[in-house]
């Protein structure tokens, strides 16, 4: 991670020769204790961060303290008014917010002034206490053996805990009321999530454990298939495999919600004929208006979500946002994937996901087994952290522009409730508990 001033846009031929050394990349983690600001001051991310992070180098990103851009959506006072007041009164739920943690986060989540903000945040991919934000390939600790697994989920459970009570800004959050009480308390709501049923490996019995941990959602595949489903970069889409249909069976009767984001199109829809609970596509595009992109889905099989009671968050990556894979957008072009998908699906079953990976380098997050070069490629990832290039949403502070603009399009506060985190919130309740 570069300096905004020196602008990380990665040479492709470099980016993908970091893949093919090893390396490949994936939404997840991070922890960062004592961090060099974009003005060269330090701050500490807590007692949690102290004792197992070091300093992260010169390169730290900017973005972590610098407030978003406000985006003009040509308001009046009155309507400006409005907006600020109705975000006020918002429960914020981003189903895939920030897929790491560095010391701001909380504080950026928070900036808005809503109601309550939290959302459901990965914690399978890799110990978020080996990520310090290395350019150098030498010096990273992360390896592809730990992405995905039981032992990570209970390390980075540890690690959270621990920083829910030094931290004191963040409410680990197991069911409804969980999230409810992080708004009265002022904190951000973390929901754990795995973004891979890797993890269950051929033991349905880590099902149990898992949620036993703190899991409480967990998508069927991360790009590519594993034992349970194929992903949405497979070759041949084989949708859902017998041990796959035998998990959700599980899920259903402990109160796991069932994940569809990173999977296929087959997947997804034989997942909703399985499945007796509602399910989630947690964070994804969508096809209709970026065809190229394999992190998408269909019209059909969204519509099939949302007649089985599921929720779609339309995902907060700019390469969604348009049928070129777009490096550089902003709110308003979010602001139409969501409006499109409201269009199509209605203003029940749509919620957002932002996305973003901020603190890992890209050495280290292209750690993962997860994004092979081809894959790489495939989104259009050159520009290093993605959210650099998202005039608006640089950070989390950047919530407010998405109420705003939801009425800049003229819409009703009881719709903008409802797709900021409303209906999330419901599918929670129902199927979680």
């Amino acid at each position: 991670m570069k300096n905004k001033d020196n602008q990380s846009k990665l040479d492709r031929r470099n980016f993908l020769g970091l893949a093919a050394m090893g390396t490949a990349a994936v939404s997840l983690g991070t922890l960062a204790s004592s961090c060099n600001s974009a003005d060269g001051t330090k701050s500490t991310g807590g007692a949690a961060a102290s004792t197992t992070q070091k300093n992260y180098p010169k390169h730290y990103y900017p973005y972590h303290t610098k407030p978003a851009t406000v985006i003009d959506f040509g308001l009046t006072p009155d309507q400006e008014a409005r907006a600020k007041e109705l975000h006020s009164k918002i429960v914020i739920f981003d189903s895939e917010p920030e897929v790491d943690w560095f010391d701001g986060l909380y504080d950026n989540m928070l900036a808005g002034g809503a109601k309550g903000v939290g959302g459901s945040m990965t914690v399978d991919a890799f110990p978020w206490a080996k990520v310090h934000g290395y350019e150098d390939p030498s010096e990273l600790e992360i390896e592809k053996s730990g992405w995905w697994t039981l032992e990570t989920i209970a390390e980075n459970m540890e690690f959270i805990k621990e920083l829910e009570k030094t931290e004191g800004k963040m409410k680990v959050c197991l069911n409804h009321a969980d999230i409810l009480q992080a708004a009265t308390e002022g904190k951000v709501a973390l929901m754990p999530d795995a973004q891979n049923g890797y993890y269950i490996g051929n033991q349905l019995d880590n099902i149990k454990k898992a949620y036993d941990l703190g899991i409480r959602r967990t998508q069927l595949a991360y790009n590519r298939g594993g034992c349970l489903a194929s992903g949405c970069m497979d070759p041949r889409d084989g949708g859902l495999k017998t041990f796959g249909k035998e998990s959700i069976e599980i899920m259903n009767e402990i109160g796991m919600l069932v994940d569809v984001g990173h999977s296929s199109s087959l997947t997804m829809e034989d997942a909703i004929d399985v499945s007796t609970k509602p399910i989630t596509c947690s964070h994804a595009g969508l096809r209709a208006i970026s065809p190229k992109n394999p992190r998408t889905h269909n019209d059909k099989g969204l519509k099939k979500l949302v007649e089985n009671g599921g929720v779609f968050g339309v995902v907060g990556s700019p390469s969604t946002f348009g049928p070129d894979l777009p490096q550089y957008s902003d709110v308003p072009a979010f602001l139409k994937c969501i409006e499109y998908a409201v269009n199509l699906l209605g203003e029940d079953a749509v919620g957002f996901a932002l996305d973003q990976v901020q603190a890992p380098s890209m050495p280290e997050f292209l750690t993962s087994p997860d994004w092979p070069p081809s894959a790489v490629e495939s989104v259009n990832v050159e520009l290093w952290p993605w959210s650099d290039g998202f005039k608006g949403m640089e950070n989390h502070s950047g919530y407010p522009n998405l109420t705003r603009g939801m009425i800049a399009m003229g819409w009703s506060d009881d719709r903008i409730i409802k797709v900021m985190g409303g209906n999330h919130m419901r599918l929670i309740k129902e199927v979680i508990g």
